[in-house]
Order: C-alpha cells, then sequence, then structure tokens
C-alpha cells in the first residue's frame, strides 16, 4: 500500500506496521516545517541584522561630517566676531556660544581636554583608598562607598580625571595632609593626550527654558 493510500485510511484500520510507517511521515514532515521555519528565521535574522548596520554606519558617517562643518562654521562666525570688534580669540578659549537673534536657539562649542594616568597611579590611587577606608568606613559606610566608588576605574577601564580632580579640591577642604600629600601625587600622574570638540544645539521650550536636541538614539 503507498504512503497516500495509508495517510488516507482510517486510523483505526491501521496494522501497527502501517501505524509506525505513518508516524515515521508525520515525524519527518514536522521535522521539515521546523527546518523551513528555522532556516526562515535565519535569513531575516541576517537581513534585520545586516540592513540595521547598513544603515547606523551611514547615519553614523553622516553625522561625523555634520559635525565637522558644524564646529568648522562655529569657529569661523567666533572669529569673525572677534574681527567685527577688532579683537583677537583667545588661543586657550574653550567654550563659546551661538545664539539666534531672537534667542530661540543656541549652538554650543566646548573643547575638552583628554586625560590618561601613568602606571604610577595605581600606587596613589590605592594608597588614597586605604586612607579613605581608615578614616570613612567606620563612621559612615554609605559615605565611604561614594568615596570608594570615585576612585575606580569607569566601563573602559580608566580613572575619570574629573572625579579625582574635585575630589582632589575637597580634600584640601579637609586639611588632611596624608590625603593631601596622595592627591597632590595623584594629579602628577595625569597627563594630557589631546583634546574633543563637542556640539550640543538647544531650543527654548514652550517654557522658554533651552531644551538639549540630542543626537543620542537611546533619547528619540
Amino acid at each position: 500500500m503507498s504512503l497516500v493510500e495509508l495517510l488516507n485510511k482510517p486510523i483505526a484500520e491501521l496494522s501497527s506496521a502501517e501505524l509506525e510507517q505513518v508516524m515515521a511521515h508525520k515525524r519527518a514532515e514536522e521535522r521539515k516545517a521546523l527546518d523551513t521555519a528555522r532556516e526562515a528565521y535565519q535569513q531575516d535574522k541576517e537581513a534585520y541584522i545586516g540592513q540595521l548596520l547598513d544603515a547606523f554606519k551611514e547615519q553614523a558617517e553622516t553625522l561625523k561630517k555634520i559635525k565637522g562643518i558644524a564646529i568648522n562654521e562655529g569657529l569661523a562666525l567666533n572669529n569673525r566676531i572677534y574681527e567685527i570688534n577688532g579683537k583677537t580669540p583667545k588661543e586657550d578659549q574653550k567654550t563659546f556660544t551661538i545664539k539666534n537673534e531672537d534667542d530661540t536657539a543656541r549652538v554650543v562649542i566646548d573643547r575638552q581636554e583628554r586625560f590618561e594616568f601613568t602606571e604610577e597611579a595605581q600606587v596613589h590611587i590605592t594608597a588614597i583608598k586605604d586612607l579613605f577606608k581608615e578614616k570613612f568606613e567606620q563612621r559612615n559606610k554609605g559615605f565611604y562607598a561614594l568615596l570608594d566608588s570615585i576612585l575606580m576605574r569607569n566601563s573602559k577601564g580608566d580613572y575619570d580625571a574629573k572625579l579625582l580632580t574635585k575630589a582632589r579640591l575637597q580634600v584640601r577642604k579637609i586639611g588632611d595632609e596624608a590625603l593631601i600629600s596622595e592627591f597632590d601625587k595623584l594629579q602628577d600622574c595625569m597627563r594630557v593626550v589631546g583634546t574633543s570638540t563637542y556640539i550640543r544645539v538647544y531650543e527654548r521650550d514652550e517654557n522658554k527654558k533651552w531644551r538639549d536636541i540630542s543626537l543620542n538614539f537611546s533619547s528619540i
């Protein structure tokens, strides 16, 4: 009896061997359907990732070009207003703002130095953490945990130069000579490795407050 005939035969009339043959066919069909579904999923997944990757790369390149043009033109405008007033821009000028005439939009261009620490920094970081632990852990565990977190590396494996600089200023107010000494030594371990230029655009909202027009994907 052919398979087609078996499939059309009432199940109650099937022998054990015929039933096994029908079940084997059903299992094969299920496996084929599952394989087809997996293959379709795999194709769709690869297409999704590939298309999204290309789109993100294209937009990232576009934004990079926009940033470069915007910064260069902003710097040129900043130089022009100095020239109009018979002045020369300061070479160390790090931040400037350009606003429209009705004060509803502004552009802020900000240059920031990038820092890194020498290997010796770890010695002073460890000494500072030990001093903090000795002085504050028993008195206020929450405060100690906050101080300790300031001296930890960030997700990129770097120390946060800004936080350490702020902490150094606060330590001077405390007046602890041992801490001051270690923070001064840590400060000497910082090296300027370059600068980064940032540009931010703001507009006033319905409450006349400045609102950042963010290009961060997570904020859209």
